[in-house]
């Protein structure tokens, strides 16, 4: 006797054949290639066709730490970039967030500007020319200026203290768009029944966009620590691609990236440990 599904059965069915394509592409893109990089990372390669390896256990991983002069610092100075930036990148963010918000002619324009350089930092001309910030947004003539007006070290500092901003102010158009879909989203007739209450903008801010926007300022700082990690510009990840693409060690830069991912998925970890108290989710 022929079996008929019932129809929570045909839902089921229709569930896994829509997961299908998934599965594969996530098994053949991202699993079967992660395998394969672990393997190379406890392996050294006897014959780069078909990547045969010998395996060597935890030797690469000891040489990273015990023979790489390079690698500690630039791992170190990485982490100490993130922690350092990131908190400005989420409050510039969302300060020019909260600003486009507000009803003000010509804010379709400004919202352009701020995501522009998104569009232009993702071209192959501008990665070439490194950040921003030192290329374009800080020019020769100011730098001049700022040597001609103050004394050697002032100056320095200042040309250095420019290029950060214009850095941040570089690294923020994602974030600013997040934002102000998370802004977007709070109902109107909550200010309105805070302001009945004689409440200010100030206490708005506090008692009300602050805790329903904190899904999302937990979204951008994962978002914005990830940015930072795979970010070209900076050492670790230079490094490793180096030693990847340019001695072709293949097997030892594969520890590098498993260790670097460890210490990204450690760091993300720990945000989410420390936010599980400070996060409002609407019920």
């Amino acid at each position: 006797m022929k079996k008929v599904l019932t129809q929570e059965q045909k839902r089921g069915l229709s569930g896994y054949v829509f997961m299908l394509p998934w599965v594969l592409g996530f098994a053949v893109l991202i699993l079967y290639p992660l395998v394969l990089n672990m393997r190379l990372s406890l392996g050294k390669i006897n014959d780069v066709v078909g990547l045969k390896t010998q395996w060597v256990g935890l030797d690469n991983y000891y040489r990273l730490f015990n023979e790489n002069t390079d690698f500690v610092p630039a791992l170190l100075d990485t982490i100490q970039k993130t922690f350092l930036w990131s908190p400005f990148i989420i409050v510039f963010s969302l300060f020019l967030a909260i600003l486009l918000n507000r009803n003000m002619p010509g804010k379709g324009f400004f919202r352009m500007v701020f995501f522009m350089p998104v569009l232009l930092g993702s071209g192959y001309v501008m990665q070439q020319l490194g950040p921003a910030a030192n290329v374009l947004l800080l020019s020769e003539n100011a730098k001049v200026l700022l040597r001609d007006y103050f004394s050697e070290g002032i100056s320095e500092f200042m040309i250095e203290l420019l290029s950060q901003i214009m850095s941040v102010f570089w690294k923020c158009g994602v974030q600013i768009v997040i934002f102000l879909s998370g802004l977007q989203s709070i109902p109107d007739s909550y200010y309105e029944a805070a302001r009945v209450d004689n409440a200010n903008s100030w206490d708005c801010f506090w008692k009300i966009t602050l805790p329903m926007i904190s899904p999302i300022i937990l979204l951008n700082t994962i978002f914005t620590v990830i940015d930072t990690f795979r970010n070209t510009d900076n050492k670790i990840a230079n490094l490793v691609v180096s030693v990847i693409f340019d001695d072709a060690n293949y097997e030892y830069g594969a520890a590098m990236g498993w260790v670097y991912f460890l210490v990204t998925s450690v760091i993300i970890g720990l945000i989410f440990l420390c936010s599980r108290k400070l996060v409002t989710y609407e019920k």
